[in-house]
């Protein structure tokens, strides 16, 4: 499984600080029950043509005390009006405070060829690393995806879907995926998310919305109207 990342981005230095530190165990690609859930919110509308969703994760019961440290987010599956996504580099991704320290900032599109729809959130990025325990059931939030549909020339009623499922790649894990050490553990475990939220799935759907009038346009509506209903009363008022 970690050979995604190493093709990818070189992080033997990485690696090498994981052994140094002892934390992360001895790694294995052994498939396990996912403990961790992982979802979309639904898609809003940002400033320009933009649109956002925030990637969130929970723990099931039996994932409280867990440790996640390894986070691989693939949008492979990402579509404009059904055809597959290419330009990756329209998504950004933006970690928020507590996972910050895990993205060294490199976006979607900027990968290896055969990786550009990928990025890597590590936990051994920091010296020292922070890897962050599961405590509750609680939903607790990575990042925010922002994707530019400018100069796209869609139209109002098109749809894009972020999708963040991943692919097979051969290993026993998706191209998405989580790095855990269960409580107690000495042995880090790669697992596929669940996408099994009532509050979201592994896609957040966007609909491009009519074109909304510009200020001076809808003003100069309004008043042109304002001026035909005024005409129209003072006409009804001579007839009287």
């Amino acid at each position: 499984m970690f050979h995604r990342l190493l093709d990818r981005r070189s992080v033997w230095p990485s690696l090498i600080g994981i052994v140094a530190f002892g934390w992360f165990g001895c790694l294995s690609v052994q498939p396990c029950p996912a403990d961790v859930v992982a979802y979309l919110t639904p898609s809003r509308a940002a400033t320009g043509e933009r649109f956002e969703t925030d990637l969130v994760f929970s723990g099931t019961a039996d994932a409280v005390g867990d440790i996640v440290e390894w986070i691989n987010l693939d949008i492979v599956k990402s579509t404009i009006n059904a055809v597959p996504l290419t330009d990756y580099g329209r998504v950004r991704f933006d970690a928020t405070a507590r996972f910050a320290s895990w993205f060294d900032g490199r976006q979607f599109g900027s990968g290896s060829p055969g990786f550009e729809s990928q990025i890597v959130l590590e936990s051994f990025l920091p010296d020292p690393p922070v890897p962050f325990e599961i405590t509750s059931t609680d939903a607790f939030e990575i990042g925010t995806l922002t994707f530019d549909y400018s100069g796209l020339g869609l139209q109002p009623g098109d749809t894009i879907t972020l999708d963040i499922f991943g692919g097979n790649d051969g290993s026993s894990t998706r191209t998405t995926s989580v790095a855990i050490r269960p409580s107690g553990a000495q042995q880090t475990m790669l697992v596929d998310p669940l996408f099994s939220s009532p509050l979201g799935s592994e896609r957040s759907v966007f609909t491009i919305p009519t074109a909304i009038p510009e200020p001076s346009a809808t003003l100069f509506l309004s008043l042109t109207l304002l001026g035909v209903c005024v005409r129209r009363s003072r006409r009804g008022g001579k007839i009287g």
